[in-house]
């Protein structure tokens, strides 16, 4: 097994990534800073050769700077990628009309892109993939499918993204639960999409975005324990795919970390 685990690890790192207007001076591997956020993203190929895919894209629309980061499936990566950019970044839209649109177009994307991949494909099953859209560090929208999952961390504590919330008093002390029906394993499972809308609070310090090599493997809160104290995204994203590594994960393993500062 200790053998096994090697021969992967030597396989790491190749690292791709989808973008018009990419940031030319982003070494792979070198975290960078901009407007109240900082990010680090990595991506192992797994035993048969399968890797997804992995996007950090920086847009400067009027006073507004958008990033947009994605964890897919090499099936679906390409596709969202580049309606996002047909239909939100390439129609010199307002700050405005993007701030309006940012969602349903997340959305449309989506759809579009697994429509488009079962009709020519013919197939009733596709892979996964988790965008999230961050908008001046104020703001952000995700977008998730299949077993890949983004996961907030919201005063240590981690939340799936699209969940609701509720809150319980214990001992005096205030706690924040995810209130769900299902418990994690089941949710990965699902085929459901997902987008939803939040705003940066005080309490939000960074949000996960990860594949299903990562969710098969470890809960959420235990990857945001595992990487809580690591100020360096970059390294908190690779500390995460090389926990999964670790766990003899068999699928694609991806993850991006999105700090708040």
């Amino acid at each position: 097994m200790a053998l096994k685990v090697f021969l992967r690890k030597i396989k790491i790192i190749k690292m791709r990534r989808y973008a018009a207007k990419a940031v030319k001076d982003q070494e792979a591997g070198k975290n960078r800073r901009w407007t109240g956020i900082s990010h680090g993203f990595y991506s192992v190929e797994t035993d048969d050769n399968s890797e997804g895919s992995v996007l950090a894209q920086r847009e400067q629309i009027e006073g507004m700077e958008v990033w947009l980061f994605g964890a897919f499936d090499q099936q679906l990566g390409c596709g969202i990628t580049k309606y996002l950019q047909s239909h939100l970044f390439g129609k010199n839209l307002s700050e405005d009309k993007i701030r309006r649109k940012v969602k349903e177009t997340m959305r449309k994307a989506y759809i579009s892109t697994r429509a488009k991949i079962q009709k020519e494909e013919e197939a009733n099953e596709i892979g996964g993939s988790t965008t999230a859209l961050v908008m001046n560090g104020k703001k952000f929208v995700v977008a998730q499918l299949g077993g890949y999952r983004a996961v907030v961390c919201k005063d240590g504590v981690a939340f799936e993204i699209g969940q609701k919330y509720r809150k319980r008093t214990i001992s005096g002390l205030l706690q924040l639960k995810c209130a769900t029906s299902i418990g994690e394993h089941k949710a990965l499972q699902s085929s459901k999409l997902v987008v939803t809308a939040q705003i940066v609070e005080a309490d939000t310090n960074f949000i996960i975005l990860a594949s299903d090599g990562v969710w098969e493997v470890m809960k959420y809160q235990e990857a945001v324990d595992l990487v809580s104290h690591i100020e360096d995204a970059q390294k908190a994203a690779e500390c995460l795919a090389e926990e999964a590594l670790a766990r003899m994960s068999k699928a694609t393993i991806s993850s991006i970390v999105i700090r708040f500062h």
